[in-house]
């Protein structure tokens, strides 16, 4: 997994993610910079990677991998690249762009 700070106009991104009682512990990214870690899913499909991510003026929490959802998009690797308006996606099918992009999703 490979996480990578694509917000505007020079923004840190404070990174935390975790995974069941795993902390992967807080990391401050300036622009362009990665944070990444190596995996790999359960048997079970359970494995459900969270991160929350802030930056000034914005706070945002987003399952940065659900083996449900990305089993298939993330082979061999999953990239991500975090922007304002969501984190994306790389897609290994298409022109090796970000092109799977997703909201944040809302805080009740």
């Amino acid at each position: 997994m490979k996480i990578t700070n694509d917000l505007e106009n020079g923004l840190v991104l404070n990174l935390h993610c975790l995974y069941k009682d795993d902390d992967l512990g807080v990391h401050a990214l300036s622009k362009g910079d990665a944070f990444e870690f190596n995996f790999r899913p359960s048997y079970s499909g359970s494995t459900l990677f969270h991160c929350g991510m802030d930056w000034r003026g914005a706070t945002h929490h987003f399952d940065i991998y659900d083996f449900i959802l990305d089993q298939n998009r993330c082979n061999p690797d999953c990239f991500r690249s975090v922007k304002e308006a969501g984190p994306c996606l790389f897609n290994h099918d298409l022109d090796g762009n970000y092109e799977i992009s997703y909201a944040w999703k809302s805080v009740v």
